[in-house]
Formats: structure tokens, sequence, C-alpha cells
């Protein structure tokens, strides 16, 4: 009669992955264990702080409200409900908290746990705008830009994307700056276009450094100056931007120019010419009789 082999008894534990004789623990098992304690620890929290903050923002507090809103929004604690998230933005909205109102102004415009109301958004965004919310102020001037759930009106998206720029945001400060070049709800004005296209390009924002680096080479609102030109040029170029990559190429090639250098023009426009940049072999063509087969 064939008969089955049998395991060892010794050899099952060592399998399952038991230390044997020396009374420890699976490694994995144990720091799969902490990290569910961790897990069931802050839950716990979480629920406790949500119990205190309701509480609170039940009897009218409206930090506590925009609290229990930002739970419910990113799930800490309860399953993420994005309507009751909703709910609480706007109780604390209506006591004049400007970060709820514009929290609430996002969930209306996207139609997140609300249906999608770009006009009520736009007032909402107003309402944080007013109270001087940066991050509002930005969004109600791109509204009212496009036209997007209020009538177009280039003059008061100019005063509240001037008002979001002085407080440092970036796209602000390009935005305004386009304004002044363009003379769309402003007069045009060279000099505040360089200004604030020079704020937003201290950012890193790297249209921003070419239109800067544009304004100096054309002398464009500031004095000419090829140098500042090269400058912020290459700092855009090197942040991937075609445009730039081009015109820094096109700078090193101007036979004429302080920056004369074929070969550092033969790269960007080589680099600018990969990227697609309309004109950028054409540009290379013409530079090659320039340049030996070593260079």
């Amino acid at each position: 009669m064939h008969r089955i082999p049998r395991v060892p008894a010794l050899v099952l534990v060592v399998a399952l992955g038991s230390p044997v004789g020396c009374g420890g623990r699976d490694p994995l098992a144990a720091r799969v264990e902490a990290e569910m304690a961790r897990r069931n620890r802050l839950t716990a929290e979480y629920r406790a702080e949500l119990t205190e903050q309701r509480r609170a923002a039940e009897a009218g507090d409206a930090a506590a409200q925009l609290a229990v809103a930002e739970i419910y929004f990113t799930g800490k604690g309860v399953d993420v409900d994005h309507a009751e998230a909703a709910r609480w933005f706007e109780k604390a909205a209506d006591q004049g908290e400007a970060e709820a109102a514009y929290r609430l102004a996002l969930l209306l415009d996207y139609g997140v746990g609300v249906p999608r109301d770009p006009a009520a958004a736009a007032r909402a965004f107003e309402q944080a705008a007013q109270a001087g919310h940066q991050k509002a102020q930005a969004q109600l001037a791109s509204m009212l830009d496009l036209g997007r759930g209020v009538p177009r009106d280039t003059e008061a998206a100019v005063r509240w994307y001037r008002a979001a720029a002085e407080q440092g945001d970036a796209a602000s400060q390009s935005a305004l700056a386009t304004k002044y070049a363009l003379g769309d709800g402003v007069p045009a004005d060279g000099g505040e276009a360089a200004r604030w296209y020079r704020s937003a390009a201290e950012q890193g924002r790297a249209m921003d450094q070419y239109n800067l680096g544009f304004s100096y080479e054309q002398g464009a609102g500031v004095a000419k100056d090829p140098f500042e030109a090269e400058r912020w040029y290459r700092a855009a170029a090197e942040q991937g931007l075609a445009d730039a990559q081009y015109a820094l190429g096109a700078l090193y090639a101007d036979a004429e120019g302080p920056h004369h250098d074929a070969i550092e023009a033969y790269r960007w426009l080589f680099v600018a010419a990969q990227g697609g940049y309309p004109g950028a072999l054409r540009a290379l063509q013409q530079l090659r009789p320039q340049l030996t087969v070593r260079d």
C-alpha cells in the first residue's frame, strides 16, 4: 500500500514562519499589528475631535463649523462626505468665516457635494475676497475676466487681480502684467507690465521670466539691457520653456550682439527645435555655416 510522506511537525512550524525555540513573534506580524494599533488610535482621536468640534459647531462657533467641514471633507476618522462638508462650510460662511466661504465657493464651482453653480460660486468668492482672502480674490478676478458665472468686467477683474497680486499671488501678478501690456481693462503701461512680470518671475514662473527678458531685450517699459534679457531668458529656458530657449538661442546667434556665441546659439536653438518651436529648424540651418564639424 502506497503511503503519503508525512512532514514532521517541526518543519511545518518553521514553514509557517514561527521562530523555533526562542519564544519570539513574527517581526512582520508585529509591525502589522503595531500599524493597525496606530491607525485605530488615530481614528479614535479624530472621532473624539469631531465630537468636540461638532458640539461647539452646533452651538454656533464659526471656527468649529469650519473644522467640522474640513473633517468631513478629508474623511479624518469618518467617511468622506462632501455634502456634509458643504453644509458646514456654508454655516461658517454665513457667519463671515472667509476661508469657509472660499471653500464653499470651490465646491459650488466644481459641483462637489452640491449642484454646480458658478453664479453662487462667484458670490461666495466675492464674500471671501472682500474679507481679504488672497485665493478668493484671484479666483473672482479670473471669473470676472472670463465672464464665467458673472458678466464679464475687465476693470473689476483688474481690481481683484491687483488685490491678490499685492498679497503675493504669482498668477495674479502675471495676469495683471499682461493687462498692462495689452491695455486690457487699464491703460497700456509697459513700466507697470514689467514691474509685475518681475514680481511673478522672481517667484519662478517661466513665462513671466520670458516676458521680462523680452521687455529688457526690446526696451518695453524698461531700459534696454541685453544682459538682463539673457539672465531672464536663461532662467525660463532652463525650466524647459521653448519660447525662451529660442529667444536665448537667437540672442547668442546675433553676430552684432554682446552675447554672440555660435555654439551656445546652436545648443539652445537645437533644444527649442526638439520642443517643436516654429522657426527653430530654419534658424539652425542659417547658423550651421558659422560652425565647424568639431563645433
